[in-house]
């Protein structure tokens, strides 16, 4: 028995360490609010040579925008960020992860919102692009079927359902998008599985060179809302055995890259759009920052994604590639012979 608690108290006291060091973060991102500047645990930003992909005919371009529509001045400034990378990259499509209109979404297509935060924000003529469009949890607290009405009226505004598929080709380069509608995944079990299996039977039918699915709440996080368990359990199987490249999302207000042994995958978090929340480093984190910013994706016709994160001061902070797993780089090889 003694030898027991010698055993377990030590455990029980690292766990309870554990809980409090949690406690701790969220009760201080909290207090934030959120016009955060801080990422606890963080190594020196040391700044990489980051490639330019504008004038390459082989490459998908994207920049990666989340939790935008708060009509702040840290949405307007990266708006202005975006604007002077789009001048040089030349971006194919702009991809939302949600919470487009702060703080319950619109009424109708015709909501003054869509041209208060959007239309005349990203108004410079290299922004006007498609934008791939994910719906969020306060999305949710307006009308969708307005956000999606809304596609009729501006065909730069891409969203045809709450859930939906869609490519983007360059060159020799095909990106498959498979878009989700995760609040109504997370709070609807029959929608769940109905867009499980959509999704599953959807990454099964493409050959896309990078496969990427979009949702708005983090599968991987370690920002105030950390890790979703459903998702974790559910969703990950699918993309781990699909071959899917990336999971972006937003929801945590802050830029991160985790890439965990264990997913196929890697997890991008792009919620930085319009307001900033303190986040932190984590076991896995290969990159994490808060203050306002964006992320860009270069997909290669290896299966390749150069991916970088840009503050809302135009700074690139952070710049690294995602090659594909082994076994994928054997197929491809194979198919090119």
């Amino acid at each position: 028995m003694r030898r027991a608690l010698a055993i377990v108290a030590p455990l029980l006291v690292l766990t309870a360490c554990i809980e409090w060091r949690a406690v701790g973060f969220y009760s201080r991102a909290l207090l934030d609010g959120e016009n955060s500047t801080t990422t606890e645990e963080a190594p020196p930003l040391r700044a990489s040579p980051c490639p330019t992909f504008g004038t390459d005919s082989d490459v998908v371009r994207l920049f990666v925008l989340g939790d935008w529509g708060s009509g702040t001045r840290i949405q307007h400034a990266v708006a202005r960020a975006m604007a002077q990378h789009a001048r040089i990259e030349h971006p194919h499509a702009v991809i939302t992860t949600g919470d487009n209109f702060y703080p319950a979404g619109v009424e109708s297509p015709d909501d003054p919102l869509f041209f208060q935060r959007w239309e005349s924000v990203y108004a410079d003529s290299s922004l006007l692009v498609p934008w791939i469009i994910a719906l969020g949890n306060h999305d949710h607290r307006g009308t969708i079927a307005a956000q999606i009405a809304y596609s009729a009226m501006n065909a730069r505004w891409y969203l045809p359902a709450p859930y939906y598929t869609t490519v983007v080709k360059a060159g020799r380069t095909t990106v498959a998008l498979f878009v989700l509608d995760t609040d109504s995944l997370l709070s609807d079990r029959a929608n769940r599985q109905r867009q499980l299996r959509w999704l599953d039977s959807a990454l099964s039918a493409t050959d896309a060179t990078v496969k990427i699915v979009v949702g708005h709440h983090p599968l991987r996080s370690y920002g105030l809302y950390g890790d979703t368990r459903t998702l974790v359990e559910q969703l990950k199987p699918i993309l781990d055995r699909r071959g899917v490249r990336l999971y972006l999302c937003g929801h945590d207000h802050d830029l991160q890259l985790i890439a965990k042994p264990d997913d196929r995958f890697a997890c991008v978090v792009s919620g930085a759009g319009g307001k900033a929340r303190r986040t932190r480093y984590g076991e896995y984190t290969r990159f994490a920052w808060t203050g306002g910013g964006f992320a860009y994706l270069a997909c290669r016709a290896d299966s390749s994604v150069v991916v970088q994160f840009v503050a809302r001061t135009g700074q690139v902070l952070w710049c690294d590639t995602l090659r594909p797993p082994q076994g994928l780089m054997h197929q491809l090889q194979n198919a090119e012979h």
